[in-house]
């Protein structure tokens, strides 16, 4: 028998949480675990930044819980070292394992690092921080771990925002499906903005000599944060600078790891952290714009 219109409310649902930050949505995450596991442990990725003004959104709501934590590694271009990931995993299953969606990118093997995590019965988090629009409109991240967050000011022009999400019902928080957004947003037109502006930067930046563009192909379902590349033979910070005082607004994240990661062993911390930079893509952009920039980009690393 075929109903005329659908009448399963539960499927295909996802409860959703508005919260005033992803920073306070991961609290509550890790709140919720703690009930299961009072003295849980969390495993996080090896690149994990910190500035003086926010410290860090990550790792400050890890320290609050008081619960031990450890780190994977991930190589230079972000990718996870999965045998590090499962043999720290495998220590001990009871632990919240969080996977980044870094800039708005999955994982080269992000199903097969999800799978296993699944098959093992691990309760994992993604952080879709960066990658809401990979999310909810591309479909590529966030709906296999146990909970995915959100940072709605990171792709909107709003000033603050945060989504948690359910991807399963046995939280025993009471859920508010009200999302306090302005949703006359037109978010398919913004991500595909986005997604024109990457292209057409990292056209662009193959003349470069000196910026070596971290993904240099766009998987289909990808909606960039920003380009990440990486500054070779110029000082990353002092690029930063004068490129912002010609009103180009680059922003430089994860520039400062924690002290934690110190000494890691990660190359993300140990490489990465001291040479990214992160061009705008953002979808008030133009591409006039874009070529400007990069003709100033060119002016300061040939001068």
């Amino acid at each position: 028998m075929i109903q005329k219109q659908a009448q399963n409310k539960k499927a295909y649902r996802r409860d959703w949480q508005y919260t005033d930050s992803a920073r306070i949505a991961w609290s509550k995450i890790i709140e919720e675990y703690k009930k299961k596991y009072p003295k849980g442990k969390v495993l996080l990725p090896g690149y994990i930044g910190w500035s003086a003004n926010e410290g860090s959104g990550i790792f400050d709501s890890v320290e609050a819980s008081g619960l031990d934590f450890d780190f994977y590694s991930l190589d230079a271009r972000l990718e996870i070292d999965v045998e590090s990931l499962k043999q720290k995993v495998s220590e001990d299953k009871t632990q919240l394992v969080l996977l980044v969606h870094y800039f708005g990118f999955t994982d080269k093997k992000y199903n097969e690092i999800c799978d296993w995590l699944i098959a093992n019965r691990v309760y994992f988090v993604e952080d879709c921080a960066h990658a809401w629009l990979s999310d909810l409109i591309g479909g590529t991240c966030g709906r296999k771990g146990d909970y995915a967050f959100y940072s709605l000011h990171k792709l909107l022009p709003i000033d603050t925002g945060g989504v948690m999400v359910y991807n399963n019902s046995s939280s025993s928080e009471q859920v508010n499906n009200t999302i306090y957004l302005d949703l006359h947003f037109d978010l398919f037109s913004i991500y595909e903005a986005r997604i024109s502006n990457y292209k057409y930067l990292v056209q662009l930046l193959k003349d470069v000599e000196g910026v070596d563009v971290l993904y240099s192909t766009l998987e289909p379902g990808i909606c960039p944060q920003t380009l990440p590349a990486i500054v070779k033979n110029y000082n990353r910070s002092q690029l930063y600078h004068e490129m912002n005082n010609e009103d180009f607004g680059l922003v430089s994240l994860y520039h400062t790891m924690i002290k934690q990661l110190s000494d890691s062993p990660s190359e993300a911390a140990s490489q990465l952290s001291k040479n990214i930079i992160n061009f705008p893509i953002h979808q008030d952009v133009t591409h006039d714009q874009l070529a400007s920039m990069v003709e100033k980009l060119k002016d300061i690393l040939n001068a």
